[in-house]
């Protein structure tokens, strides 16, 4: 009788050992499978979030541009607003000079004002190319 029960308890043991091995292998495998899903499901968070740090990049320097382009705009309408006014002060200048009616002094004053128009204009051509250069 106690052989068959010494039998009955290592074939007990036996069997129960197996099975946590089978329930190991089992669970390895579901381990591994959950650890490819995980690292699928990581690559496409990646992914995704590099496609949006590429688009808010772009639209980062579409703005840039655009601002650029403004920037480039408003100085050639200064540009041109300041040498329409050189022009105006020469012709008034010329139309003073052939009356007779500016003094000496108001002709160096227009002389004067016509000069700084000038050193803003070419101030402004700068910043121009400078802007233009950076598009």
């Amino acid at each position: 009788m106690i052989k068959k029960l010494f039998a009955l308890l290592v074939f007990v043991f036996t069997y129960s050992i197996g099975y946590a091995q089978d329930d190991s292998n089992e669970s390895t495998m579901e381990n591994t499978v959950e650890q490819t899903e995980m690292k699928q499901v990581k690559r496409k968070v990646e992914k995704s979030e590099a496609k949006a740090e590429k688009e808010k990049k772009q639209a980062k320097d579409l703005k840039k541009q655009e601002k650029l382009e403004k920037q480039v705009n408003s100085k050639s309408k200064a540009i041109s607003k300041q040498e329409n006014q050189i022009e105006k002060l020469q012709s008034q200048l010329e139309k003073g000079k052939l009356k007779g009616t500016l003094s000496p002094v108001d002709i160096q004053k227009m002389d004067d004002k016509i000069v700084n128009i000038q050193m803003k204009v070419m101030k402004e051509q700068e910043k121009l190319k400078k802007l233009k250069r950076k598009m």
